[in-house]
């Protein structure tokens, strides 16, 4: 298995960083699962992908302005995306990512957010780890 991604203790604020991500891309763009592609091939989320502090600290705002992307925090939950299944992608993305040190743009391409948000049933029943390990043999099993 290979190492880590970056250091464990950014790990937490990454998820909750990334899980405010989706839901403000669920609430504020048309194009929900484009702009989380987008997002995960981005230059930001590549540098955040090898570690470097300066993004991993940077805030979804700043990232979403970063691709051009404004938003207002203050829109009401989304009626079209289940916030809570934007959230549980966030989780998978990102400790996905960490834990297997793959670049997130190959991950979303193997497992576009689209492809993620459908199968979420019966998906979430198992652990985040044990969902994790099932995606890796099913889409991403050249780098296990």
């Amino acid at each position: 298995m290979s190492k880590p991604a970056y250091d464990k203790i950014y790990l937490d604020s990454m998820k909750k960083k990334t899980e405010y991500l989706f839901v403000l891309i669920a609430r504020n763009c048309p194009e929900v699962f484009e702009t989380i592609t987008l997002y995960m091939e981005c230059e930001y989320r590549k540098k955040m992908d090898r570690g470097n502090p300066f993004y991993l600290n940077k805030t979804p705002k700043q990232i979403l302005g970063s691709l051009g992307i404004s938003v207002n925090p203050k829109l009401g939950i989304s009626e079209q995306y289940d916030e809570f299944i934007m959230e549980w992608m966030a989780d998978i993305y990102t400790c996905m990512q960490w834990k297997y040190n793959i670049p997130s743009a190959e991950i979303v391409d193997a497992i576009t957010p689209k492809k993620l948000y459908e199968i979420y049933y019966p998906l979430h029943e198992a652990s985040l780890e044990n969902g994790i390990e099932k995606l890796m043999k099913i889409y991403l099993s050249d780098n296990l």
